[in-house]
């Protein structure tokens, strides 16, 4: 009787012990966008992410990580319509383009007392690079994408240009394409298609090279159609329409399809606004060896690339940020998980950083290598785009108004003007 009553005793202990413990872990949501149908990229970020979470838990075992899934280019945008709605999450993937409406709306937390907490040395790893300026007090970057000029070496040779020697300003950058230029390749390739890539690869990086700004921080307002703005309209028409370097279907198609399919199939010499997070198919094309992933005897063979030859911080440049959502009731522990996602063991490895965003990573044996100093470079002279609340309305408007000169052949003054003006008169002050 005395066992068994012992027993009952031992086995309720045991219950409440158990429920206490599962009453005490507190769960934290992770809104992410990768999609494993979607590719085997996504599959390497989810594998990346349940590994990384797996530690988390490990080594916090009061916190459980459980995720949710939102597409990837309305991710931002659930987090505004949801704190309006009142529907909490916690940590989020966001995008530094749209701080400027978070900040509108104060759907995401400002973290910067967190991390300010941090110890210099660790703040000095990450806040050395242009993301950082978007990122903070809302997030923290976990990689660097910047964009670069990728080019044929062996086309350099056939045309007698010396493939160690690269266009140093915009009109060696034409001089070089036309050169290249034959009747079955494009001396120098961009995107002038209806979506954001157009003015934040191609048109914001000429009219910051001509000393000119998309929007006004002051006056809120759009600020495009000037002298700076018209030099870089021209700059980019001309390369159609004049130079015939690039070609007409550069107004058309996706990003994708005319800068990394087209130059990949061999139809571009040079592509600009090339990706650092397309590394991976030059090697796959076997025109670098050892540089994806990068190891200390990486070389570049056929391609190499070179940073946009703009005016220092005329090229933009962005990462995926992590933030906690401004309606979260578990900021602490939000946070902690942050802390431990930003490591350098674990950010060495992300799939989706680009480049690291850490500056210790960069002091790596395999990170020497000259095709990736050439990265860095381009990195560190990188800025983000302006923090206006309504930034998709002005990279749509900008990308129409290309549209309608590059297709139409409207006035670029006038027509610059007239879509600045209608920005202005439906978002201007905000």
């Amino acid at each position: 009787m005395k066992k068994s009553l012992l027993f009952a005793l031992t086995v309720m202990v045991l219950i409440l012990s158990l429920s206490f413990s599962a009453s005490a872990q507190t769960t934290i949501q992770f809104a992410h966008f990768y999609d494993p149908a979607a590719g085997p990229a996504h599959v390497m970020n989810i594998e990346w992410l349940e590994r990384l979470v797996a530690a988390f838990e490990e080594e916090n075992p009061d916190i459980q990580v459980e995720f949710e899934w939102i597409k990837w280019d309305e991710i931002d945008v659930r987090a505004v319509r949801d704190y309006r709605a009142g529907v909490a999450h916690d940590v989020m993937l966001t995008s530094p383009q749209l701080y400027g409406l978070h900040d509108a709306t104060g759907s995401l937390m400002d973290i910067g007392s967190y991390i300010d907490e941090w110890p210099e040395e660790r703040l000095a790893d990450i806040n050395w690079s242009p993301v950082w300026v978007s990122a903070y007090p809302y997030g923290v970057p976990l990689g660097i994408h910047t964009r670069a000029v990728a080019y044929r070496r062996d086309l350099y040779e056939e045309a007698g240009l010396n493939p160690d020697v690269t266009p140093g300003d915009p009109d060696e950058l034409v001089e070089y394409a036309q050169k290249l230029t034959t009747d079955d390749v494009y001396g120098l390739g961009m995107y002038f298609g209806p979506v954001r890539a157009t003015i934040e690869l191609y048109f914001a990086p000429y009219l910051w090279h001509f000393d000119g700004h998309l929007w006004d921080p002051e006056t809120k307002m759009a600020d495009f159609a000037t002298e700076a703005g018209i030099e870089a309209t021209e700059f980019l028409y001309d390369l159609i329409y004049t130079h015939g370097v690039t070609p007409e279907w550069s107004i058309s198609g996706t990003y994708d399809d005319v800068i990394l399919l087209n130059f990949l199939e061999g139809r571009i010499a040079q592509a600009e606004g090339y990706g650092s997070y397309w590394i991976g198919p030059l090697e796959e094309q076997g025109w670098i060896e050892g540089l994806f992933p990068p190891t200390p005897e990486g070389e570049t063979t056929v391609v190499d690339i070179f940073p946009t030859p703009t005016k220092d911080n005329a090229q933009f440049t962005n990462a995926w940020n992590i933030s906690i959502h401004a309606l979260s009731d578990k900021p602490d522990e939000s946070f902690r998980f942050i802390e431990f996602l930003t490591q350098p063991e674990w950010l060495v490895d992300y799939p989706d950083a680009g480049l690291p965003a850490l500056l210790s990573l960069w002091d790596s044996p395999e990170l020497q290598t000259p095709f990736y100093q050439k990265w860095l470079a381009a990195a560190e002279s990188g800025r983000p785009m302006p923090p206006t609340a309504h930034y998709g309305d002005l990279a749509d408007t900008v990308a129409a108004c290309l549209q309608q000169i590059f297709a139409l052949g409207d006035p670029i003054p006038e027509t610059l003007q007239q879509f600045q003006d209608e920005y202005n008169a439906h978002f201007g002050g905000e």
